[in-house]
């Protein structure tokens, strides 16, 4: 039996709902990327997660290109509270995209107290989601998206630093962008623009910065940056979340 929207967001068990996006795709334009180099968008770091200013986890990612493709991958360990238990969460990614940053598939995994995985097929049309819940049932849906829709995943942050090169790529400004939440089977849209550079504290260090803001219909999302488009600190005032660049 197919699941409604809010019984499949459950089985998943995301764990840290980042952002909303306004309801609906029609009649907004989207934004085709010019060509990316691949050689730029190599990077590999570590985030650390604060929640209400406790530490409560780490993403170690990495962003390759290879045979005409440039592939991200992460590895995201929470540790969570969730109805008076404490409990531990390691989630794997992996993001397929094509030169400009199309989408080709995308891969989630859960482990820990609850466990979950998606799978994600963007090349055909519609694109094909193909859900395994916390007991174990199988969903499949279909969305129509765009092309160019832009991949924004709950509780994966690398994910943000590929919006930041969207936004370069499009010649920066105000810009919307097609987005769609695996996790939340939810898509939507976004606005990005530049606030301006800005001294931002790092925790052992302080770096000046570009400072970019994204707005969804119930959210806004602080995005530092360095010059090379590296993501260095992200802030979502709503969640009480904040992460920071280690490395």
């Amino acid at each position: 039996m197919r699941m409604s929207t809010q019984e499949l967001r459950r089985a998943l068990v995301p764990l840290i709902g980042t952002m909303t996006f306004a309801a609906g795709l029609m009649g907004l334009p989207g934004v085709i990327a010019r060509p990316a180099s691949p050689a730029d968008l190599k990077d590999r770091g570590v985030f650390v997660y604060s929640m209400a200013g406790k530490q409560i986890g780490t993403e170690s990612f990495e962003i390759s290109s290879a045979k005409g493709r440039v592939e991200t991958e992460a590895k995201v360990e929470l540790r969570v509270e969730q109805e008076g238990k404490t409990l531990d969460f390691t989630t794997s990614t992996k993001l397929v995209l094509t030169p400009d940053l199309q989408p080709q598939t995308y891969d989630w995994n859960q482990k820990g107290a609850q466990s979950s995985q998606l799978q994600m097929d963007f090349r055909s049309t519609p694109a094909t989601v193909r859900y395994r819940t916390v007991s174990g049932e199988n969903d499949v849906r279909d969305f129509q998206l765009p092309r160019d829709v832009v991949v924004l995943d709950n509780n994966v942050i690398h994910h943000y630093q590929l919006v930041v090169r969207r936004f370069r790529q499009a010649g920066g400004g105000r810009q919307t962008f097609y987005a769609f939440i695996p996790q939340e089977a939810l898509p939507g849209t976004l606005s990005v623009e530049e606030i301006g550079r800005e001294s931002v504290d790092l925790g052992s260090r302080e770096q000046k910065l570009h400072h970019l803001l994204v707005t969804t219909e119930n959210a806004q999302i602080d995005l530092w940056a360095d010059h090379q488009d590296r993501l260095q600190k992200i802030s979502i005032p709503l969640a009480q979340l904040e992460v920071v660049r280690k490395k």
